[in-house]
């Protein structure tokens, strides 16, 4: 029997998820094998610079079987350890700096994995105002889906809110226990504690944090995602919607290029008519 393809594993998580919305995802780490991880690799950006090792996407695909088959022998017998995220500044056209975290290329790959797991499930939860840092979709999409909604619902106000600095102050012991509510995988939970508690390389400076998640990281904007679902999304749709009525809406979109907190920030457009 021919092993199960990555494209098959995702659609089938993706349909159980989508047909049982209430059941908890308890087994999910060994659908990621060789295949699985050498997938992940193709669907990163190949021109991002390199993280601590110096290793580039280029470098490591030059041996991409041999690095993928090391890289999962460590992570099933759990002896990978993320490494550090590199803290850089970027000088903008305004003048001001922008902090951006550099991954270790060989996180991101483990990272992608896992990450293409967790949307194949919370894709199926989202709502569809939510557009940031989704697949296939776009701020044109967004704001569409606004305009839309105000020309239907005679819309009168629109507030517009930014939660500043979001992926810098996210509480981690918070996000965990949102995940366990769909994916209580022991696996899962592991590696990701390890990239949130990865640490940051300034120069020689090695630092760590007990808030936040991992600037540049590759499973982050899921994260995010599956934080503020639970914790604003739902709460609108469950609590401030009925209140408000059918005359009102909320659009939310991510935006990583604020000037003024330069800072990755989550923009959400609140409509009531």
């Amino acid at each position: 029997m021919r092993p199960e393809s990555v494209y098959t594993k995702l659609q089938r998580i993706a349909q159980q998820a989508a047909n049982f919305p209430e059941r908890v995802f308890t087994t999910l780490v060994h659908l990621i094998d060789e295949e699985f991880l050498i997938e992940a690799y193709h669907r990163i950006r190949k021109n991002a610079a390199p993280g601590i090792d110096g290793m580039t996407a280029e470098e490591y695909g030059l041996n991409l079987e041999k690095n993928v088959s090391d890289l999962l022998e460590r992570m099933k017998s759990g002896k990978y350890r993320a490494s550090p995220v590199k803290k850089v500044r970027i000088e903008k056209e305004d003048g001001s700096i922008r902090e951006l975290g550099i991954c270790q290329f060989e996180d991101k790959v483990a990272q992608k994995a896992v990450a293409m797991i967790l949307n194949a499930i919370y894709e199926q939860d989202f709502y569809d105002f939510s557009y940031g840092f989704r697949p296939e979709r776009s701020a044109h999409q967004c704001l569409r889906h606004l305009r839309n909604n105000c020309m239907q619902k005679n819309i009168n106000w629109i507030v517009d809110l930014d939660i500043c600095g979001f992926f810098d102050n996210l509480d981690r012991n918070h996000l965990r226990e949102i995940i366990k509510l769909r994916v209580n995988d022991g696996g899962l939970l592991r590696l990701i504690g390890k990239w949130l508690k990865a640490g940051i390389l300034d120069g020689e400076n090695l630092s760590y944090t007990s808030k936040g998640t991992i600037q540049g990281g590759t499973i982050s904007p899921i994260l995010a995602n599956i934080y503020l679902h639970t914790v604003m999304d739902k709460w609108y749709v469950e609590q401030i919607k009925p209140k408000l009525g059918e005359q009102s809406c909320v659009v939310r979109f991510a935006d990583d290029r604020a000037p003024r907190t330069r800072k990755r920030s989550f923009k959400v457009l609140e409509a009531i008519g």
